[in-house]
């Protein structure tokens, strides 16, 4: 069979996210995080440790809005084969590499999740596990890992009498640092692997920060271990890994950490908490690694190129919650997986810069390898280490890898055949700013049609046209929101034609607090607030006193919107509000508002788990008795705040705290 590209459907059960929440989120004022090191880590290890790793979403929104009911979906896949392998993507799921299947034996080379579940993992809230995602610009699971990026079939040669090549193209424009990426996936006839290259612009007179990781998910299962190129690793401290705590660091050697003590680390299942590692793999790799093998001589192995060097392993742990986070995002017993990632940076917490007027490239190989039965759970981890080097190398030899990268690099740069799913309208908005401004247009290869201009990029095209923002009323939000500056100019000129057009002023306030101008915005919201009292106006000013420590201002503001506004307008302006209260401990006053509330908004997820605090310090016992059965679809990876409910009501209740019901256990350790 030679290679074909085609596309199909995927029917599976599943709970797909429904809508975003419209408040815009503010990106942390400290952009940097401040991990640590235990004093074991290399000085030039601390390099860029945090950098631009704070929270930041927009001008993306929250998906927040799903359920744990699953229904019967038809989801839209694009498929990749040739005779020995078929490969199926998601392009309305971040175009995730969801199967990835060995056709002669029907051999499923990852974790294939057999539900889509969403859980609160990602940047923008719903992540789902399985398959390979690929995660740039920004610490977390990507902005696009739960929507549509666009997909293109490729060709090339063919024009002189040679055999045309044709591949497959995902790409799209990322919007918070303004760049295009690209993956080429080639699987040409005959090929037993899978060929990713991936090549990142930044055509723009400026640096950027950046991030990259591939994140694969494969069977978790008795001895399953993992290696790579090397066994020096920087790993987590668990007691860090708490809501709240900043994460600290160690050196180590595998397969011996000092947080696993006695234990072998190169073995998943041996961590009886969530636990991960770095691999350090060195520059001088020109071809790093990564591996898992199983105990019948199977191995999943991926190659690249460099510069992307360092490898990860993430497990949930085989601990109740660990195990109990596997079953949420599948089905229970059946979402046993572990992780291994790819990276350019030391962890996931080291940021790096990306030069104006520059690309990143290079390529990745998925496929396997073999060893004979067992000699992957040899006693001695350097004697196993050795064999599966030497069985990747036979696989994927580091030559192969080399000329591999070579030939997808000619290619990178032609232009799409056949657009197979389009993604949002971003890109061809940012060609039609540069035309507006005789700027050059992004590069070629990626390919942005007009008619993927919709709702969300009207606002814009408005202020490029000349033409006044529509404006609004208290329960309706913009449909998009914008904090790239080059759009600053366009607002200020809107509103020095029309002074009173609040939605001009709501819109510049979040682009310049977006970009570090906190008093400007604040400012001209105020203003604002004089011509037409919107809520959103208020929420925003809330959030600035949030971010400048006086909850009291915060909840000020919040207050001047009426409990009618709160009701009519989206749940998420009252999660905010109630969340304050919390905050400040306000408890009867947040289940005075709790009682007042229609049946639709007391059962929203986030409003009815403030009332569980709320009802656990005004020892409402029978309210959190009904709410313990519940299973929660909104719980954040590492928040505790249900399981703290928990021990606080069993301690004040006399119950044995071992008896935590196992449907609110979700636990990192």
């Amino acid at each position: 069979m030679i290679m074909s590209i085609t596309k199909g459907i995927l029917k599976i059960e599943g709970a797909r996210p429904e809508g975003a929440n419209p408040l815009p989120l503010f990106r942390d004022r400290q952009k940097n995080k401040h991990p640590k090191s235990n004093g074991t880590m290399r000085p030039e290890e601390l390099d860029y440790f945090g950098y631009e790793s704070a929270f930041r979403v927009l001008p993306y929104k929250m998906q927040d809005r799903y359920t744990r009911t699953k229904t019967r979906l038809t989801l839209t896949s694009v498929v990749l084969e040739n005779e020995h392998l078929r490969a199926e993507f998601l392009p309305e799921f971040g175009g995730r590499l969801y199967s990835l299947r060995e056709k002669e034996t029907d051999r499923e080379l990852l974790y294939c999740n057999p539900v889509m579940q969403p859980a609160n993992l990602a940047i923008r809230n719903a992540w789902f596990s399985g398959g390979i995602e690929w995660n740039i610009a920004q610490l977390g699971h990507t902005f696009s890992t739960c929507d549509d990026v666009f997909f293109a079939a490729v060709k090339a040669g063919g024009a002189s009498g040679g055999k045309e090549e044709e591949f497959l193209r995902m790409y799209d424009y990322e919007r918070t640092r303004g760049l295009v990426w690209q993956i080429d996936f080639h699987l040409p006839e005959g090929a037993r692997s899978l060929t990713a290259h991936v090549r990142i612009v930044n055509d723009q007179p400026h640096s950027v920060p950046m991030y990259w990781w591939t994140n694969i998910a494969v069977k978790e299962e008795e001895g399953s271990r993992v290696f790579s190129g090397t066994d020096e690793v920087l790993y987590i401290e668990p007691q860090s890994q708490a809501e709240g705590c900043e994460h600290c660091f160690g050196r180590g050697q595998l397969p011996d950490l000092p947080v696993l003590p006695g234990k072998d680390a190169s073995y998943s299942l041996n961590f009886d908490f969530s636990s991960e590692y770095f691999f350090q793999n060195p520059v001088s790799d020109a071809a790093p690694w990564e591996a898992v093998s199983y105990k019948d001589g199977t191995v999943f192995c991926e190659r690249s190129t460099q510069p992307l060097r360092i490898r990860k392993m993430f497990c949930w742990g085989s601990h109740s919650g660990g195990r109990s986070w596997c079953d949420y995002l599948s089905l229970p017993g059946q979402g046993d997986y572990i992780e291994i990632q790819a990276g350019l940076a030391p962890t996931q917490l080291h940021g790096m810069e990306m030069d104006a007027q520059s690309s990143i490239e290079f390529t990745q190989i998925f496929g396997t390898a073999a060893v004979q039965p067992g000699e992957g759970n040899l006693d001695s981890y350097g004697q196993a280490q050795a064999l599966i080097r030497q069985a990747v190398e036979q696989s994927l030899p580091a030559e192969e890898v080399a000329r591999a990268d070579m030939h997808c690099r000619t290619l990178a740069s032609l232009p799409c055949e056949t657009i197979l799913h389009r993604g949002h309208g971003w890109g061809a908005l940012e060609n039609m700013r540069r035309r507006a401004e005789n700027k050059p247009l992004l590069p070629a290869s990626f390919t942005f049609p007009q008619d993927t201009l919709g709702k969300e990029q009207e606002p814009w095209i408005c202020l490029l046209e000349g033409r006044a923002l529509p404006e609004l009323n208290d329960t309706h939000f913009p449909a998009s929101w914008m904090t790239d500056a080059n759009y600053i100019p366009y607002l200020e000129r809107c509103i020095k034609s029309d002074p009173h057009n609040t939605a001009a002023q709501l819109h510049l306030g979040v682009n310049l607090y977006e970009n570090g101008r906190y008093d400007e915005a604040a400012a001209l919201w105020e203003k604002a607030l004089l011509a037409k009292p919107l809520p959103i106006l208020h929420r925003n000013l809330a959030c600035a006193a949030h971010q400048e420590g006086d909850l009291k201002k915060a909840i000020r503001q919040m207050e001047q919107i009426t409990l009618d506004t709160y009701i009519a307008a989206d749940a998420a302006f009252l999660q905010e509000y109630l969340r304050l209260l919390a905050e400040d401990g306000q408890w009867q006053k947040l289940n005075d508002i709790y009682q007042k509330l229609p049946a639709r908004l007391k059962e929203e997820e986030r409003i009815y788990l403030l009332e569980c605090e709320a009802a656990l310090h005004l020892e409402n016992w029978s309210f959190l008795e009904e709410a313990f059965q519940k299973e929660y679809a909104s719980i954040r990876e590492g928040e505790t705040k249900i399981t703290d409910i928990w021990f606080a009501f069993a301690a004040a209740n006399q119950i044995d705290p071992k008896q935590l019901p196992k449907n609110l256990d979700l636990r990192m350790f």
